[in-house]
């Protein structure tokens, strides 16, 4: 990653981190995003949108399972409210971050991309690795 996409990552995991913290949500997150970051790779998508939101998609989840979708919007806007330089990028990962469930419907290739990675972060293998970490 170049420098202002690892800028992005540090900024997301560390607010990922303070909201929640949540060790399995962490490497979940992580995997979403490794996922994503590697999809776009030599294409001009803005990585930035898929890391933001890859670690804000499931924040709202510590609130509310069924509607964390919709909660997490409010923890972007939070987000966004402590790095500002990433407000441009809102309604991308908005879309990434409302339509990332199953029933989504996502209206960018963000969403779309996000949407797939968050059900094929179950067979990345560091999330295989921590599963068997933790069933032992």
């Amino acid at each position: 990653m170049n420098s202002a996409r690892s800028s992005a990552y540090e900024k997301s995991r560390s607010f990922f981190l303070k909201e929640w913290g949540d060790e399995a949500m962490l490497v979940h997150s992580e995997c979403v995003v490794d996922i994503c970051v590697n999809a776009i790779k030599n294409t001009d998508l803005n990585p930035d949108v898929l890391i933001i939101a890859g670690f804000i998609h499931d924040l709202g989840r510590k609130i509310d399972k069924d509607r964390h979708h919709e909660i997490g919007v409010g923890f972007l806007d939070k987000f966004i409210e402590e790095f500002p330089e990433y407000v441009k990028l809102r309604e991308d990962i908005a879309d990434c971050i409302l339509n990332h469930r199953t029933n989504g419907n996502p209206n960018t290739v963000y969403g779309r991309i996000i949407q797939a990675a968050d059900k094929v972060a179950k067979h990345h293998q560091r999330w295989l690795d921590y599963k068997a970490k933790k069933e032992k």
